[in-house]
């Protein structure tokens, strides 16, 4: 079966297509389309189609909206926040990060050619990332956040995983699995820090991580940065590794991580086909 779905971005229309039919798949992407393919968990062996779903009911809207942006080269939108806008980063952002931001967590933010491989690479990959902070008002960028793969000592790996796991929903038969570790960061910009940015950001963060991705969320933090201590506590976070404790982590740093909860549905329903 093929079904073709209307999009509209900027008031443009495109057409996505939908198919159990790998040729039908493939014969849409040469004439140059986006699509989508639907397959039984136990059969995702589409090769060659980046995106499939294992029922023509999670072919939703917002799927191929995100499917859609991805074909053309589009930042995916993750939240609107009252004062942000929370989005992927795109090529142009390179020029808009300041000098005096110029550390080494923002190098591969600060060159074109290098952000734009990031692009291409972790969002297409996994779906997530570090964002671009964006004021709504203004429309400067003034920071950025995101999650990434836990970069953790191998005795911090180890202790999340002894901890009672999370659970997640992952489709309406009611297919459950443990909910992934991720790791929450940020970065407000000088002249806009102090104002409440970095909390709005991050807890938008947490709201899409939860929602979209299933993931659970950890954060290590110098124990010298109160300010991001009591950000990480005010989001219901603890910490549960201390200087000490441990017996050092990375110098002077705390491992913070969220509760056991219960996510909801994912976009871990979607294969990302190589």
């Amino acid at each position: 079966m093929v079904r073709k779905y209307k999009a509209f971005i900027e008031n443009r229309s495109y057409v996505v297509v939908v198919s159990d039919e790998i040729q039908a798949l493939l014969e849409a992407q040469a004439a140059g389309r986006a699509v989508v393919g639907v397959a039984e968990i136990d059969e995702w062996d589409m090769k060659g189609i980046p995106y499939v779903v294992p029922s023509w009911e999670d072919a939703t809207e917002e799927l191929l909206d995100l499917v859609l942006r991805r074909h053309l080269g589009l930042p995916w939108l993750i939240d609107k926040t009252e004062r942000l806008i929370i989005r992927e980063f795109v090529r142009e952002d390179a020029l808009c990060i300041p000098e005096e931001e110029y550390g080494q967590e923002e190098a591969v933010f600060r060159c074109s050619d290098s952000l734009a491989l990031y692009i291409k690479n972790q969002y297409r990959f996994y779906e997530y990332g570090t964002w671009a902070l964006v004021h709504r008002e203004t429309g400067q960028l003034i920071g950025m956040a995101g999650v990434s793969n836990p970069r953790l000592p191998a005795h911090m790996e180890e202790y999340l995983e002894k901890l009672e796991p999370c659970q997640r929903s992952m489709g309406e038969e009611g297919h459950v699995g443990p909910a992934a570790w991720l790791e929450l960061g940020y970065h407000i910009f000088k002249p806009w820090r102090g104002q409440g940015y970095g909390r709005e950001a991050a807890a938008a963060v947490m709201c899409y991580s939860h929602e979209a991705l299933a993931a659970r969320l950890c954060a290590l933090i110098h124990r010298d940065n109160q300010f991001s201590c009591r950000l990480a506590e005010s989001l219901g976070m603890k910490p549960v590794m201390k200087d000490g404790l441990s017996g050092g982590i990375r110098g002077e740093q705390l491992l913070y991580v969220e509760e056991p909860l219960l996510f909801g549905r994912s976009y871990g329903i979607l294969a990302l086909q190589s």
